[in-house]
């Protein structure tokens, strides 16, 4: 994904003139082409991470230290965004739930909601429910493994909702506070209204050149 990133970057900074595949043959080139053997038996050199990085920005035309710093060495999430819109497309993010509860049903119990998995640090952890526990009503509406997203529909994070549980012969009533979307959908989707020489890259991109 790095690798998917950082070519998307390098063909927008230099107008489609480079791409990965230049960085490629460049330290080729320079680190065992043109590098005196490192023994009798391995030609050139190899390289360091510096080595690469600083042929990376040469390519590039531009400085990329940051890049490397944030997203190599780092670990924030790689710019998506933007380097898809380097050839003209968007890159989406979509919650799969309108809010965050923190937790994911038995597929074996097809009748009851019964929670398979807690995820910790999440709202239904923050509420102490266990996996095992059959959730029976939710906001004073009867659950079933069907209807779950179709009742999440009708919140918003930061709401508080009763729910009534059957926790082996005992039934608890529990509040849960739900939380902000965790779990995303993503999409690419062309930019319709994208620059020409940006539609341009796009083409010479998914063509290999």
């Amino acid at each position: 994904m790095l690798g998917l990133v950082l070519d998307l970057l390098i063909r927008g900074k230099t107008g489609g003139r480079a791409s990965l595949d230049d960085v490629m043959r460049r330290a080729y080139e320079e680190f065992y082409l043109k590098s005196p053997n490192a023994t009798y038996y391995l030609r050139g050199r190899g390289y360091r991470p510096e080595d690469f990085e600083g042929i990376v920005s040469e390519v590039s035309r531009a400085d990329m230290s940051a890049f490397f710093k944030r997203y190599v060495r780092g670990v924030e999430s790689p710019p998506y965004e933007e380097a898809f819109a380097r050839v003209g497309l968007r890159f989406v993010r979509e919650p799969r739930t309108p809010v965050n509860v923190g937790i994911s049903a038995d597929e074996s119990d097809k009748a009851n909601y019964t929670i398979g998995r807690v995820r910790p640090d999440s709202p239904a952890a923050d509420a102490g429910l266990e996996v095992g526990d059959k959730i029976l009503f939710f906001g004073g509406l009867k659950l079933t493994p069907t209807n779950f997203l179709k009742l999440l529909g009708r919140y918003k994070p930061g709401d508080r909702v009763a729910l009534i549980v059957q926790r082996g012969p005992r039934t608890l009533q529990i509040s849960i506070t739900l939380g902000e979307p965790q779990i995303l959908n993503y999409r690419i989707e062309e930019m319709m209204d994208a620059p020409a020489e940006t539609k341009g890259l796009r083409v010479a991109w998914l063509n290999g050149k």
